[in-house]
């Protein structure tokens, strides 16, 4: 596994991990609020013979820099997408998000589907509801949490939400990944708090506009149940698929069923 480096917008340049498949056509990874690149450890290796997996560190998230002025409305990740996607050589890659991550991937894509071969978007809102973005909005004002060690920070770890079915062992493997050391010793969260300001763009208008094949995967248990087939439906080639033994957390709860749904996708397009 290998670290690349991106330029996006903004003048930033994002970390981004590579699993491997170069040569190959891409496949571009984009996690959820609040995560990192290594939420999809479980499920990129499953594509390395078909495609050249990457998976990016969105601005303020994992190994990727924070900015110095709030930077985290949906049109900054979108534009960080279109900068890298048109300049990185690659070619049109399968672009894959969860949760804001396919949130930011459907807005893109309702712009910017001439650029991809496919997009994904996993257990994604097209658009927030005010209480939501009011809720983040007001627990990105409460302090960073800090820990004496990494083990007592791991301990800690919760995903957000905090309903999931992973196994303590993927939780574990996640929150290594998840913290870093200041200068004092302390361990603290990568993700820039910041991010859950959020000002999102909705996707509901743009999706007519994705023209290029399009899933969307639910999941079982999923809060989104009753949009979902509204969401697909508005895509001129949108499918819907639902992954069992799922919450939100699709790629930690049940990594295999999502993979099996998403082999089965990315075989018709080839």
């Amino acid at each position: 596994m290998e670290t690349l480096r991106f330029n996006a917008s903004d003048g930033l340049v994002l970390n981004c991990v590579d699993f491997g498949g170069a040569g190959q056509p891409p496949l571009l990874l984009i996690h959820g609020g609040s995560a990192h690149a290594r939420w999809w450890d479980f499920v990129a290796r499953a594509f390395t013979s078909r495609f050249h997996v990457l998976a990016l560190d969105q601005r303020g998230h994992g190994d990727s820099p924070w900015t110095p002025e709030w930077a985290y409305g949906t049109r900054h990740y979108v534009a960080d997408l279109l900068t890298i996607i048109t300049n990185w050589g690659l070619g049109a890659p399968v672009l894959v998000g969860h949760s804001m991550g396919g949130h930011n991937v459907m807005v893109y894509a309702g712009r910017h589907s001439d650029t991809l071969r496919a997009m994904v978007a996993i257990d994604s809102p097209a658009s927030y509801p005010d209480f939501a973005v009011n809720m983040l909005r007001e627990m990105s004002q409460r302090p960073a949490r800090r820990f004496d060690s990494l083990e007592e920070a791991c301990a800690n770890f919760r995903t957000l939400p905090d309903v999931t079915t992973a196994t303590p062992e993927v939780i574990r493997h996640v929150a290594l990944h998840s913290f870093r050391q200041d200068s004092e010793g302390k361990w603290s969260y990568k993700t820039d708090r910041r991010t859950m300001i959020r000002e999102p763009i909705s996707a509901w208008r743009g999706l007519a506009d994705i023209r290029c094949p399009a899933l969307y995967v639910r999941a079982e248990t999923s809060n989104l149940k009753e949009f979902a087939p509204d969401m697909v439906a508005r895509m001129p080639h949108g499918r819907l698929t639902i992954v069992p033994n799922s919450s939100h957390h699709v790629l930690l709860d049940n990594p295999a069923g999502l993979a099996t749904a998403l082999a089965e996708f990315v075989a018709e397009l080839e």
